[in-house]
């Protein structure tokens, strides 16, 4: 049972000795006085530049580093302070057990670290990118040589064990971390659960008008569950190395441990093979991975717990393979590569010999470069066209009994999971797979539900979900978080047939994903699904969640993530810095439509550029739900709130005016002519809910006519509009509901 215990208000760390004037200096920071930052931030500021020496390091290090913070501090992204113990802590996912101490530990450049027990390069590597990251957050120079021994070490990392020579779905990933006023102490039973315990500790570092510090506590923790994965496609739209790695940097922050790399679809073969070279020449476009990059992410991925499990659909979605390979086709070619989305004819002859030399000698090659246990065949939209027009194909169902395409896939899977066993491989597919015949060492990824996952594991097979975790639906982290792979129809299994779920994915499919977009439709999302796999069960309260979520969003920022840097980045291209501060206000409003509805919109092609508004606005609006909440608190009260209401019509009037400083804009770029009706609608609904809330706050009741205007307002707002969905409609939509029910 989790349990936070609250420091005494006041806690203070011991008086500093008086610095010598003559051997340590200080500086003044002179930007601290420019006209926008606010008072009470130069105090603090200038406060935080006494911390520090002035000296060489201060003149090659301090100051670019510090002067980043502060920047970062005064755009309105540092962590909340001073209150921070009293509304908890903001750890996310959030362990297994807190208890929260009297006390803090101050931090100074006189950090080090103390390594004990098991020693081996990931546990060095995790603790040098730990002094890396910290002294990015803190400004503090730490030297790289303070790895040592010394007994006076403030941080002793002590690794029991080895842990195993390739991470499995069984490694240990539990800790144990105290701190203290004088130093820190973090224990696990594998290099594991160090990686795990060192981004707890750099999540607790946080600062106030005196210090950076850590707060004493000590923490037990262990996942809830032992698979929690991303996918990311990188088929329909490709994504270079870097984009992985830093996603892989993010994954590591919230304590993912599988990478699920979708290298195969119609659209694309990312992979090179020199076994069969024309894989990757004709099927890629020259867009590919090298096996010696797969390898290096592969390293890079094991450096920070993350298991790699590459993902080769077949028999379906295998386009690209067959545009080098038409020969393993269930109907004479030539193919191309598809450059549009969906479920395509297309299939692999699951009847011929040579499909499964093919694949033989395929997944021997790739065997040899993933180390991972598991080893993702797809087998999902297998729509059978081409097999049902084959009389091959129809004679070799009639000659073994194989009564339908079923049938027909289950006869490839099993052929398919004796070569994966030959290669020291466990297969791993979507729903489609499942079939009595397959051992049960398979593994099910349920993209169809909660009840289709209960169902495997009541059939004795082990299974993930993905179901509610799709990225591109463009769902708000808190329809994420409330998907829990044992809620549901899973409640009602027995403990051994829940033992089998073993955890969840989230799905990044990249129908509407470039690099420049991409980490915004992950982060900072994905970091609530982390939350849901990780966290004990009763930790569900979603506004706590939200609170949480946005310090793990600046955080991913100091990671390198571009979820907003590629935002911005987008929007200015649209207006150039003319127009980008009303049309990043305006950006706020809306959110994209799913890919659902964009595909039913408008026919998209992989080759269609996405620098459009609806690729750059974020998935969820936090303007939009903050002021979702300023409405149901005006509301609460019978009678109306009328300083809360009094503050909804302020925020809509700036709104309103923001729509109004948009048509300039618009009128200059053919890249945002599509959004005047949307900003015609956002000032229509605006004006809309100020009236409401206005009626709302006299208590006068609107007139029949002013209702039944309302209505159509409403009913369009709730329509996609350039494939964006207005996100401020629901709450305003509340406003006029009650205002309509005035007496």
């Amino acid at each position: 049972m989790q349990r936070i215990i609250a420091a005494p208000c006041g806690s203070r760390p011991k008086p500093r000795p008086a610095i010598n004037p003559v051997r340590k200096r200080y500086i003044c920071l002179p930007f601290c006085l420019h006209k926008n930052v606010a008072a009470e931030a130069c105090i603090k500021l200038c406060r935080l530049k006494s911390r520090f020496r002035y000296d060489g390091l201060m003149r090659t290090k301090i100051l670019p580093t510090l002067a980043f913070s502060i920047v970062f501090l005064l755009s309105g992204h540092a962590p909340e302070t001073g209150n921070a113990q009293q509304a908890g802590p903001h750890l996310m996912p959030m362990p297994r057990s807190v208890e929260l101490r009297p006390g803090r530990l101050s931090m100074d450049e006189s950090f080090s670290v103390r390594l004990t027990g098991h020693r081996d390069a990931r546990v060095s590597g995790a603790a040098l990118r730990f002094l890396e990251r910290l002294e990015k957050k803190t400004g503090i120079p730490l030297s790289r040589f303070t790895i040592g021994d010394p007994a006076s070490a403030t941080l002793e990392i002590n690794c029991i064990g080895a842990g195993e020579p390739v991470q499995s779905a069984g490694a240990d990933e539990s800790y144990t971390l105290d701190v203290a006023d004088q130093n820190a102490r973090l224990t696990a039973p594998s290099p594991i659960g160090i990686l795990r315990g060192l981004e707890t500790l750099l999540q607790l570092v946080d600062l106030d008008d005196e210090s950076f510090f850590m707060p004493a506590v000590r923490i037990h923790d262990e996942p809830r569950f032992r698979w929690r994965g991303l996918l990311i496609d990188v088929s329909r739209h490709w994504e270079p190395a870097e984009v992985i790695k830093r996603n892989l940097d993010a994954m590591a922050a919230v304590k993912m441990n599988v990478f699920h790399w979708h290298l195969s679809d119609d659209q694309g073969f990312r992979m090179e093979s020199k076994a069969f070279p024309r894989l990757h020449q004709l099927g890629s476009e020259g867009k590919y991975y090298t096996q010696a990059e797969v390898k290096e992410i592969i390293a890079y991925a094991r450096e920070r717990g993350i298991r790699v499990i590459p993902e080769f659909d077949m028999p379906g979605h295998t386009t690209a393979i067959l545009v080098a390979y038409p020969e393993l086709a269930g109907a004479p070619g030539p193919y191309q590569i598809e450059r549009f989305w969906g479920v395509f004819d297309p299939c692999m002859d699951p009847s011929s010999q040579k499909t499964y030399s093919f694949l033989d000698s395929f997944i021997g090659e790739m065997a040899k470069i993933f180390p991972d246990e598991y080893f993702h065949i797809g087998g999902d939209e297998v729509n059978g066209r081409q097999w049902n027009a084959s009389p091959k194909i129809q004679a070799f169902k009639k000659q073994n009994k194989l009564k339908d395409n079923a049938a027909l896939q289950a006869y490839f899977n099993r052929r398919l999971q004796k070569i994966l066993a030959k290669h020291g491989k466990k297969m791993i597919g979507w729903d489609e797979i499942l079939h009595p015949d397959l051992p049960k060492s398979v593994m099910i990824q349920s993209w169809r539900g909660i009840s289709y996952l209960a169902g495997s594991g009541r059939r004795g097979y082990s299974g993930v979900l993905s179901n509610g975790y799709y990225l591109d639906a463009m769902r708000p982290a808190s329809f994420h978080y409330g998907v829990d792979p044992l809620g549901k129809e899973a409640t009602a299994l027995s403990d051994e047939e829940k033992s089998r779920i073993l955890g969840g994915e989230a799905c990044m499919w990249a129908e509407f994903i470039t690099p420049e977009n991409i980490d915004s439709r992950i982060w900072p999302r994905t970091a609530a699904i982390a939350e849901r796999l990780w966290s004990p069960a009763e930790i569900n309260d979603v506004p706590d969640m939200y609170r949480r979520l946005a310090y793990v969003d600046r955080e991913l920022s100091f990671l390198g993530l571009q979820h907003h840097a590629g935002s911005f980045k987008m929007l200015r291209r649209m207006t150039g810095d003319a127009f980008i501060a009303p049309l990043r206000q305006f950006a706020e409003l809306l959110k994209p439509a799913g890919l659902g509805s964009r595909v039913k919109l408008r026919k998209y092609s992989s080759l269609m550029p996405l620098n459009r508004m609806a690729d750059a606005v974020l998935p969820e609006s936090d303007a939009a739900r903050k002021f979702e909440d300023l409405v149901n608190e005006a509301l609460a009260a019978q009678s109306g709130s009328p300083d809360g209401l009094r503050s909804v019509r302020e925020q809509l009037s700036a709104w309103r005016y923001t729509a109004r400083a948009l048509k300039a804009a618009l009128e200059q770029s053919f890249l945002l002519e599509e959004i005047g009706p949307a900003a015609e609608m956002i000032g229509d609904l605006t004006t809309l809910g100020f009236e409401a809330a206005e009626y709302l706050e006299t208590r006068r009741k609107p007139q029949e006519e002013w209702i039944g205007k309302a209505a159509p307002v409403l009913e369009q707002a709730e329509k996609p509009h350039a494939e964006m969905l207005i996100a401020i409609g629901a709450p305003i939509k509340k406003l006029v509901e009650a205002a309509s029910a005035l007496p």
